[in-house]
């Protein structure tokens, strides 16, 4: 039994037309209707047909990314701003006192003068020097001071200055601006123990420590550090700054022999006093000071008996 042809739609089993009925609707002889309509592209539509977005615009690419680096900068600014501005102004302090950067290094030459020289005893304290040139006329204790100047035939001359255990400590005290408890926040309990601690917590920092990602009370207190080192800092310590002891003593030398200002000074600290070296070379003189005649002084360096 036939099925019926509404609207272009075959209801009904697939069979072949009749010869008449193929030339009606236009179908290939041999063919069903229903093949036909495949053939023809008109079969139902896909179910999940979704229509394209369009593309966003070049400019609305750009208007979001500046959006978001706007964003990032001003968190940067509001979380890290102090800091970074403390970082920066400890850069440039360092390009205009470059001696800030110099951290304490240990000593290379370790060696010791052998050359013939002279004892010489001052402040409860005997020591050598290797050289026994003195000019007894220019040498001796300066009259009411805690200094002593020794001076050679040769232009070279040393000086020798005695103080307290904490004479570092209470001239930094002594400042109106800063009080224990300040100094304590900014250095903490162990470097108020001793002038040598005192003297390496403020030589150990340097500007390539300072980051902007840090507390801002942190960035403040070591930039304030770092003040002060380039204060305390004395001639030659841009040539370097090393740790030293001898007898009971540690401390630092700051400076290389011969170094360009022809000054070097090793300052020495121990738990009943401190003392402090200075020598001046003479420029152009013939008796250079070298380290192991430094080395010579500290190694006899010891308690007059």
């Amino acid at each position: 039994m036939r099925g019926l042809l509404c609207s272009g739609i075959y209801w009904g089993p697939s069979v072949r037309l009749a010869p008449y009925e193929r030339c009606q609707t236009g179908v290939p002889t041999g063919a069903t209707l229903s093949n036909h309509l495949i053939e023809q592209g008109e079969a139902a539509a896909p179910r999940n047909h979704k229509t394209p977005t369009a593309p966003m615009s070049t400019r609305g690419r750009i208007l979001i990314g500046l959006f978001v680096v706007v964003l990032v900068c001003v968190a940067y600014l509001w979380f890290f701003g102090f800091q970074t501005l403390i970082a920066l102004e400890a850069r440039y302090l360092a390009r205009k006192a470059p001696v800030v950067r110099v951290a304490p290094a240990q000593l290379r030459d370790f060696s010791i003068s052998r050359s013939p020289g002279r004892k010489l005893s001052y402040f409860g304290y005997e020591f050598e020097v290797p050289w026994n040139d003195v000019d007894e006329a220019k040498s001796g204790l300066i009259p009411d001071s805690n200094k002593a100047m020794i001076v050679f035939q040769s232009g070279n001359s040393l000086s020798v200055w005695h103080g307290s255990p904490r004479a570092f400590l209470n001239t930094v005290l002594s400042n109106d601006k800063i009080d224990q408890n300040t100094l304590r926040r900014i250095v903490g309990d162990e470097a108020l123990q001793s002038d040598y601690a005192l003297y390496r917590t403020i030589l150990q920092m340097t500007p390539g420590k300072m980051t902007p990602f840090e507390s801002p009370s942190d960035a403040a207190n070591q930039a304030l550090l770092l003040l002060v080192k380039g204060i305390c800092m004395p001639p030659g310590s841009e040539s370097g700054v090393f740790a030293v002891g001898g007898g009971e003593f540690s401390g630092f030398q700051f400076g290389r022999p011969a170094n360009p200002s022809g000054e070097l000074s090793v300052r020495l600290f121990s738990d009943s006093s401190s003392l402090n070296f200075i020598f001046v070379q003479k420029a152009g003189g013939s008796a250079v000071i070298s380290q192991p005649d430094i080395n010579r002084i500290l190694h006899t360096l010891h308690k007059a008996t």
